[in-house]
């Protein structure tokens, strides 16, 4: 075919190592099977889905993008298609690519170019970039299949010699070169990373040449492989500069030496595939497309946590960190680094993003299309560093999240635009308008609507944000949460029970096949055993039973017995005999079993960020406000009052310290309210299972702190008072009723009991009233 790297040697040379011709003819007359003349455009990313697990996928921030929205983006953007390079530094199985061939070939069709002018053309104008190498090989595959008319039309002029097909194996951040390699003159430089320090170097401009390059690299490869003469190729592909053969004649040696060491198998294609990336941000695009990986940063191989962090906060200054540490995301690092590296003054970018793009804290610096780091230095060397303007204001962004059903990501989604306006450029910041989709997902849905971009990031309106804390961090919970079981010995020891670990429905991965045999049957101090509450516990206005949770720290204490150097941050000596046996056990398990990417000890986990010890603290010294309300930070807003003092909140609820019942009343009514839900949904946004994020935007609200002599705040905590006591005589009744009754069917009891009775009406006039100004 004339075609390059779309069969990589390298990369498929298992079949004949494994099972040799017979595999081949299996596999040849199975794929035979397939009509592949009629094949669907997005037959790459099905396969993808197939081949890759979800887990890796996921792991790599990787979700496939419909076809429908890929073709909209592409027309929306690619206004030019025969004179605009175009990018995916993202491409996955190629999507996007394949709607932009196929933009590009629509075009063609209208001019009176010629066949070879026309895939020439093609070649330089639509090229993608991705990390795993199935996933390009895939999107290599994609671009042929949507470029067959015009491979076809050209050979019909005879046969194209070494088209190589541009898409590329490499990292788009470019976060394994240093800062000079990336802005080289003369050279690229790849760190081979083994004991000898070898690095293996390739001139510029050789890797400009891209099928120069890549057909020479595969020659080599070849002949090293064989153990023919490499040097020949140079001759073959007259490589006849001096400094450019020079400096491949001691890359061919080194490549020689990880040949004989064994280690050489894959490098050629490794680096010629990596090097592209620093190539393609030499010539600058005309558009940027795509899907970035949806990836937290804490989630990232810790190899690259510290440099993609270091980016963020160091290079464009869009780092938030604080409360907002554990959720920032690289997408919006990705589309700041790429519109950087690889888009040209004037150049358009389009990108999908998560919905919490549009409004979140964790987004708002990067929203301001000014990147720019802080000032470096001090005194008279202090530099401001430069500065990257983009302008959102160039097209209105998409907001995705009306579409119904919206499981096409795992969560909603956002497309955002923008334009490179230069260092010197004006920043247009993300304000006004969004275009908001609604309907059925597809290219037809309704477009029409729009909507006010709200910046969720703005400051705390309600005085209760600053006494709103998060419970703790309870997880896995299978390593603290434990049910009583019967004590086999005729003599039980005074104030103890036995226990086994509770098995529940959201356990996850790997700490639900984790083999808890050493503390089953367990016998525990009950100063170590407390009534915990769940998100799963909680009702509106009324909670169910707490589950029980065995912690590191006696009924009494007045503080937890940390201790740098003890077991799992524990100062063993603090606690009871029984006590310290189970804590050496899970702190064990937990150190066995934690993520890589996990620095924290067990109880560093448990009171992240203080937020069990605040939870002791209050215990013990409450001040003048100590009466709790609970809420959950997800779904539909529901609050109720706690009444033990000793129990322990989970992380899935929040908890507020009032001065009394009648402030717990007031807001027990406040947060129960359909009125409130209406309010702060816009706010939230949308995860696989609903409404989310309830903690984050709920204070945002402008609800006044209680005030006794305000004859509204009374009226409200009144209408509370009776919705709570109503409440509790419909649970009381529904558990009569039902053997099980479970906090999904209380809640929707509940609340369906609350819109049809006068208690619940009561609390929406009063609320209403409240809550609009009356």
């Amino acid at each position: 075919t004339g075609l390059q790297g779309v069969v990589e040697s390298d990369f498929f040379a298992w079949p004949t190592e494994v099972g040799g011709l017979p595999m081949l003819k299996t596999l040849a007359r199975r794929i035979a099977r397939f009509d592949w003349q009629k094949a669907p455009n997005d037959i790459a990313a099905i396969l993808y889905e197939t081949v890759i697990p979800p887990d890796e996928r996921r792991q790599l921030g990787e979700y496939y993008t419909p076809d429908w929205l890929a073709r909209t983006m592409v027309q929306e953007v690619v206004t030019d298609p025969l004179d605009q390079h175009v990018l995916d530094p993202a491409c996955g199985s190629g999507t996007f690519v394949a709607e932009a061939v196929a933009h590009f070939n629509e075009a063609a069709q209208k001019t009176p170019l010629d066949p070879k002018a026309v895939l020439d053309r093609l070649r330089s104008s639509v090229s993608g970039i991705d990390v795993h190498p199935v996933a390009v090989h895939l999107a290599r595959a994609a671009w042929v299949l949507a470029a067959q008319p015009a491979i076809q039309a050209a050979n019909q002029y005879g046969p194209a010699a070494n088209i190589t097909v541009p898409i590329y194996l490499g990292d788009a951040l470019q976060l394994r070169f240093r800062t000079g390699d990336m802005f080289a003159q003369q050279d690229v430089t790849i760190q081979v990373d083994d004991e000898d320090n070898t690095e293996l170097v390739f001139p510029m401009s050789l890797v400009e040449r891209a099928e120069t390059f890549d057909a020479l690299m595969s020659d080599i490869a070849e002949a090293i492989e064989t153990g023919s003469e490499p040097y020949f190729a140079l001759d073959d592909h007259h490589i006849n500069d001096p400094g450019e053969r020079q400096t491949l004649e001691q890359t061919v040696k080194s490549l020689q030496t990880l040949q004989v060491e064994g280690r050489n198998h894959i490098w050629v294609y490794y680096t010629r595939n990596l090097v592209r990336p620093v190539a393609l941000s030499r010539s600058k695009v005309d558009v940027i497309i795509g899907n970035p990986p949806w990836l937290i940063y804490r989630n990232t191989a810790s190899t690259l946590r510290t440099e993609l962090e270091r980016q963020s906060r160091d290079v464009y200054g869009i780092w938030v960190g604080g409360i907002h540490a554990n959720h920032q995301d690289i997408s919006s690092l990705f589309f700041a680094r790429c519109t950087d590296l690889y888009l040209g003054d004037g150049g358009v970018i389009g990108m999908v993003l998560p919905h919490s793009a549009l409004r979140t804290g964790q987004y708002a610096k990067w929203r301001t299309g000014k990147w720019q780091a802080k000032a470096n230095g001090r005194g008279r060397n202090k530099s401001p560093g430069r500065v990257l303007a983009a302008d959102f204001g160039y097209k209105a962004a998409w907001d995705l999240e009306g579409l119904e059903p919206n499981d096409f990501f795992p969560v909603p989604a956002s497309v955002v635009f923008a334009r490179r306006a230069g260092e010197d450029g004006k920043p247009g910041p993300m304000t006004g308008a969004v275009e908001c989709w609604q309907g059925m997902p597809g290219a037809d849905a309704d477009r029409q609507s729009q909507a006010t971009i709200i910046d969720t990031s703005a400051n705390t309106a309600s005085p209760y944000g600053k006494y709103a804390r998060q419970g703790a961090v309870m997880v896995p919970r299978r390593l603290f949460f434990v049910e009583e079981t019967e004590n086999p010995a005729i003599v039980q020891a005074g104030q103890t029970i036995t226990v086994i670990p509770r098995r529940g429905s959201q356990d996850k991965e790997p700490w639900s096949r984790l083999d808890l045999t050493a503390i089953t049957g367990q016998t525990i101090d009950t100063q170590h055993v407390y009534e915990t509450y769940l998100g799963e516990t909680l009702v509106p206005y009324a909670t169910l039973a707490p589950l029980k949770a065995v912690l590191p720290f006696r009924q009494n204490d007045t503080s937890l017995p940390t201790s740098e150097r003890g077991v799992g941050g524990v100062n063993l000596g603090a606690l009871s005999q029984r006590m310290r046996s189970r804590w050496q056990t899970v702190s064990r398990l937990w150190e066995e079993t934690k993520s890589a990417n996990t620095k924290l000890d067990l109880l560093a986990q448990l009171d992240y960020y203080g937020k069990l010890s605040a939870q002791i603290e209050w215990r013990q010294n409450p001040g003048v406000r100590p009466v709790r309300v609970v809420y959950g930070g997800w779904g539909i807003p529901t609050a109720a009052v706690l009444h033990d003092d000793a129990a322990i909140v989970d992380y899935k609820l929040f908890w507020v310290a009032c001065r009394d019942v009648q402030e717990a009343h007031y807001l027990l009514a406040v947060i129960n309210s359909d009125t409130l839900y209406e309010l702060v949904k816009p706010l939230m946004s949308k995860g696989q299972y609903g409404a989310r994020d309830l903690q984050k935007h709920l204070w945002k609200l402008p609800i006044p702190e209680f005030d006794s002599s305000n004859g509204l705040h009374v009226e409200v905590s009144e209408a509370g008072k009776t919705a709570a006591a109503g409440a509790a005589k419909q649970l009381e009744r529904l558990q009569k009723e039902r053997d099980r009754v479970t906090g999904t069917i209380a809640r929707r009891e509940l609340r369906k009991w609350l819109r049809a009775s006068d208690e619940g009406q009561a609390v929406e006039d009063a609320v209403g009233r409240l809550l609009g100004g009356g």
